[in-house]
């Protein structure tokens, strides 16, 4: 599990990357668009040069089919051409000394170039509005991810974490298992060795038998409920609902099967307590169709645990 966190990282950024939010295509034109450079053309009163860079953008707009780069080029060079038409008329006038209509045609440049001004400085401001929005979006949209990042993180720690407790509880008991057989076996031997001397231990004696007793009893209490939901099973039965039930079965099967238990404890990582009684199932010669009944769960779900078991079987050598 700990080997796979930096792929599961690696994924997320994965993610994060091809679910960014793009700009819209014509939304806002580049800096290189040829109606910014002929607006910058316009502010420098380049008129006529601004004319033919928005010509050269009419026909790369069509042949692109950015329509909303054409619509602002094709509005544009009407502007440009009225304020280029409007002040050769002012100059014609100017010479012929008709200031009337030289003055009308000096108000006709001056509101063109007004509203030319408007225009660019209304496209610089949704401009601004929607880089700020995207910002914005980016923020939350890389918020949440980093969100869910942690969520994941948190989740596979507590996983870490039930697994490893798991995994403890049963190297315990299995001392405990371990260490009431050396008991049993000492104190058997110790009774072998009194009873064949001449002296008489009566008192050590039932001392030792009592500690048997004991540790047979804790042994029993345990492997005796194991056995009865082994024998359960066995008849066509259902795996209790009990969590105890099914850890009783874990422990019978440690014990009774100790060889076999202990190839799984060794030839996987972190197996918990579900894995174990499908393997428990599996080698009581149960199909995946019977283990999901035993189980109660679907069939589905005992493929998801089947998969889970195949990619915690430890390579050899490792």
């Amino acid at each position: 599990m700990l080997r796979r966190i930096p792929f599961v990282a690696a994924l997320l950024f994965f993610i994060i990357g091809c679910t960014r939010q793009e700009m819209p295509q014509g939304s806002i034109s580049p800096v290189s668009s040829h109606y910014e450079r002929a607006m910058l053309l316009c502010e420098e009163g380049r008129y006529a040069e601004a004319e033919l860079i928005l010509k050269e953008g009419e026909l790369t707009a069509e042949g692109s089919d950015n329509k909303l780069e054409l619509q602002k080029c094709q509005g544009t060079r009407y502007l440009v051409a009225r304020i280029l038409s409007a002040t050769t008329q002012k100059r014609n006038y100017e010479l012929l000394h008709d200031h009337e209509k030289a003055t009308n045609m000096a108000q006709l440049v001056a509101l063109a170039k007004e509203l030319l001004h408007h225009t660019y400085e209304q496209e610089k401001i949704a401009e601004l509005q929607h880089r700020y929005e995207q910002q914005v979006s980016d923020r939350r949209h890389y918020q949440m991810l980093a969100n869910l990042f942690g969520l994941l993180l948190l989740v596979i720690l507590l996983v870490l974490v039930i697994l490893y407790f798991n995994r403890r509880r049963i190297e315990q008991f299995n001392s405990i298992l371990d260490l009431n057989a050396q008991t049993i076996e000492r104190a058997q031997k110790r009774i072998e060795v009194l009873s064949m001397e001449s002296k008489v231990h009566d008192k050590e004696i039932s001392r030792l038998n009592e500690r048997i007793t004991s540790a047979r009893r804790f042994t029993n209490e345990r492997l005796g409920r194991g056995k009865e939901v082994f024998d359960l099973i066995a008849a066509g039965g259902k795996l209790p609902p009990s969590a105890d039930d099914e850890n009783c079965l874990i422990e019978y099967y440690s014990v009774s099967h100790y060889a076999l238990f202990h190839e799984w404890a060794t030839g996987y990582d972190h197996l918990t307590a579900r894995l174990y009684t499908y393997l428990i199932l599996q080698d009581m010669g149960k199909q995946d169709d019977d283990i999901a009944q035993i189980l109660c769960i679907s069939p589905s779900a005992v493929r998801s645990i089947k998969s889970r078991i195949k990619t915690r079987k430890k390579k050899a050598g490792s």
